[in-house]
């Protein structure tokens, strides 16, 4: 199977006053979403999940109800299992 690439010129004119960049985002990214988690968490104890859309409360207090996910900093000690306590 072989392929050929054209100008085709009604792309080129719907394309046109697009995105200047490939990666300018026209939506939220991930970063910006996980860090407006991150915020609400912080500021208020609550936030909305960004897997689920349930409620969510700081990873020490479990994270999301609804799916279990949780959001942390990468510095909360790994839990000890009960053969080392």
């Amino acid at each position: 199977m072989a392929a050929v690439a054209t100008r085709d010129q009604a792309v080129a004119r719907r394309l046109h006053g697009r995105a200047s960049r490939l990666f300018e985002p026209r939506t939220v990214s991930l970063e910006d979403s996980i860090l407006t988690v991150w915020r609400d968490l912080v500021e208020q104890g609550r936030a909305e999940c960004p897997v689920c859309g349930g409620p969510m409360a700081p990873a020490a207090e479990g994270g999301c109800s609804g799916c279990g996910a949780r959001l942390g900093s990468g510095a909360e000690p790994a839990p000890r299992s009960p053969e080392t306590s």
